[in-house]
């Protein structure tokens, strides 16, 4: 499996118009319980298609959001 490590933020317009961000999934927590805790309370994983929040952060994704909650996503 090919892990992506990258750093990289990006600026980009999202669903609701705000000015948001663009990053891999690692670089948006500080761990996987931080991010397994979110996951858990606001169904972060299944938003962007994982059925967990440990496969979701194995794999990596590039995902979007804002202020707006309703922002969150995968982007690619």
């Amino acid at each position: 499996m090919k892990t992506h490590t990258t750093k990289r933020i990006y600026r980009v317009r999202c669903k609701s118009g705000l000015v948001g961000w663009r990053t891999r999934l690692r670089n948006n927590y500080t761990s996987f319980s931080e991010w397994e805790s979110f996951s858990d309370m606001w169904g972060l994983c299944h938003r962007i298609g994982y059925g967990t929040a440990e496969g979701a952060w194995r794999a990596n994704p590039v995902v979007e959001g804002s202020v707006n909650a309703g922002d969150f996503r995968r982007a690619l």
